[in-house]
């Protein structure tokens, strides 16, 4: 780790979607997120001051094309450039992609996972005079990866980005952090995709609501909410139009000395450590971990 860490949060998640219109319902309607710009095939989205925290572009499949890393400045993308080339990942885009961001790149990073690197976002001020609606979260907090090799996605989070180990989860689990957040990213074993993205909100009072809000639409949530026995935090999921399952927490633990801080080993398969849930039963729900996003294959890269 350098003296001070080249990545301070998840910045925004870039996905790619079939249904354009459906997924600007959810965003609006369900997470109350703004509209910040549009064009014929794309959406950026907020949920405070920075101009997106969520883009979806119009495509042929529901994929992830990439995940936003916000580093403090200028010279920590450079550094984080260096490193990527240096451990021989493949730069995909020399410079942002779309408005509002204006310096950065991007990098296709273990299993064709994009990551793009960016320090400068334009900010945005709300209209005090349109309504919000749903249930605004405060920020994107973190994202959680299933990979086929996870230990290969962790050693380039842990030396190429700058994340530290938080806990381990089983053998082969581990949830990593850029912040005081106990996790800024979780990377386990499984088929290489984006399992979820996680929005903060200020209490479980939220989560409450965006349950009631999903069934008075006819739906439910997937899981929660529960809270979680690693990170501690508070948590309720659903699935957006694309598949991908969104999180939305409150509570998490955090951990501000990085020097003495000792990551805790935690036994998957022993129920009574219960990791998964303080308040339910140790399982998730059924097909809970086959859900998620694949990567999309950046234009022009890797064939």
């Amino acid at each position: 780790m350098s003296a001070r860490p080249l990545i301070n949060e998840v910045g925004h998640a870039s996905v790619r979607t079939r249904d354009l219109d459906a997924a600007e319902e959810v965003a609006t309607n369900v997470m109350g997120l703004r509209v910040t710009e549009r064009d014929a095939d794309a959406i950026w989205l907020t949920c405070d001051h920075h101009h997106h925290s969520l883009h979806y572009v119009k495509g042929e499949s529901d994929a992830l094309e990439h995940l936003g890393l916000r580093a403090p400045d200028g010279d920590a993308v450079a550094q984080v450039r260096e490193r990527v080339l240096a451990a021989g990942f493949e730069v995909v885009r020399d410079g942002p992609e779309g408005p509002a961001v204006s310096d950065g790149f991007a990098f296709a990073g273990p299993e064709g996972a994009v990551f793009e690197i960016y320090s400068e976002m334009d900010r945005v001020e709300p209209d005090p005079g349109q309504p919000r609606l749903g249930v605004p979260p405060k920020r994107l907090g973190h994202a959680n990866f299933f990979a086929e090799d996870p230990g290969t996605m962790q050693k380039m989070l842990v030396e190429v980005l700058d994340f530290r180990v938080s806990d381990y989860a089983g053998p082969e689990g581990q949830f990593l952090r850029c912040n005081p957040d106990h996790h800024g990213v979780g990377v386990f074993p499984g088929p290489g995709q984006l399992h979820h993205i996680a929005w903060e909100v200020a209490s479980a009072i939220e989560l409450g609501q965006l349950a009631d809000l999903i069934d008075h639409r006819g739906g439910a949530v997937i899981w929660g909410p529960l809270r979680h026995g690693i990170g501690r935090n508070i948590a309720t999921y659903f699935q957006d139009p694309t598949g991908l399952v969104i999180e939305y927490y409150s509570d998490m633990e955090q951990i501000f000395d990085d020097e003495h801080h000792v990551p805790t080993h935690w036994d998957m398969d022993d129920p009574s450590n219960k990791w998964i849930s303080l308040w339910g039963p140790h399982m998730t729900p059924d097909d809970f971990v086959q859900m998620g996003l694949p990567f999309a294959v950046p234009a022009g890269s890797r064939g």
